[in-house]
């Protein structure tokens, strides 16, 4: 596929998933974020690292819709977070849909968030 490029100023991370939330590629600022490498999260579920981003047992369709839900006003959401070796922080998230060759994908900006 593609490699998203690193965000020198390491203010925000970016990752891109498909429709299901399933992670295709990222920067190296996410897998700082997420104190682990692009192997360890390209292929696996984004809800294993963002809390809350899907519904528990929500269909693959209903997941799609909330993607595109999240992406409607461009707005930065709050959530909390897992890194790879299992601390907990939270971060903010803005999504934007985008579809290339009719393959519908999002591309994700992730940043820490300060602490409450």
């Amino acid at each position: 596929m593609f490699r998203v490029a690193a965000n020198h100023q390491g203010e925000y991370g970016t990752l891109i998933v498909d429709r299901v939330g399933r992670i295709l590629s990222c920067g190296v600022p996410a897998e700082n974020i997420f104190r682990t490498g692009h192997s360890r999260l390209v292929g696996r579920q984004i809800p294993e690292f963002i809390d809350g981003l899907f519904l528990g047992g929500s269909s693959p369709s209903y997941s799609a819709r909330h993607l595109v839900y999240l992406c409607s006003d461009g707005e930065w959401r709050r959530f909390q977070a897992t890194d790879a070796k299992g601390g907990r922080f939270p971060v903010e998230l803005n999504l934007s849909r985008i579809v290339t060759d009719g393959q519908e994908m999002f591309l994700v900006n992730v940043r820490r968030a300060e602490e409450d």
